[in-house]
């Protein structure tokens, strides 16, 4: 399955499904596009759910980075949920767990962002 993501206006934060394969930099492009976009229109807390999302190599990594980054330096947070399988092994191994905010669910993840609002 190629690339592919879907967005989702929550309350509490922009839901971003994302699924498929992250291979290179230009499967990323069109949603740092879309990231940059929403920032630009003040939006703070974002939400990552990746239960679809089946493989990613080191350029996804850097896609993840990039995205905490960003949002990080606009004032806001990333929560990332439903991680599971190889993503999830090479964020234990490369330790990413540790600088990212993983929840089980996307209500947990949400429940998260709203106390970081608090």
């Amino acid at each position: 399955m190629s690339f592919k993501f879907e967005i989702t206006n929550n309350a509490s934060a922009l839901i971003f499904s994302i699924g498929g394969k992250i291979n290179s930099s230009e499967d990323t492009e069109g949603l740092l596009t879309q990231l940059e976009r929403e920032l630009k229109n003040q939006k703070k807390q974002f939400l990552f759910e990746v239960s679809n999302l089946e493989y990613i190599t080191s350029t996804g990594l850097n896609f993840f980075i990039r995205s905490l980054t960003r949002i990080r330096n606009a004032g806001g947070e990333l929560v990332v949920c439903n991680m599971h399988g190889t993503v999830e092994k090479l964020f234990k191994i490369s330790k990413l767990n540790e600088i990212f905010i993983i929840c089980p669910t996307v209500e947990e993840g949400l429940i998260k962002i709203n106390a970081q609002q608090a």
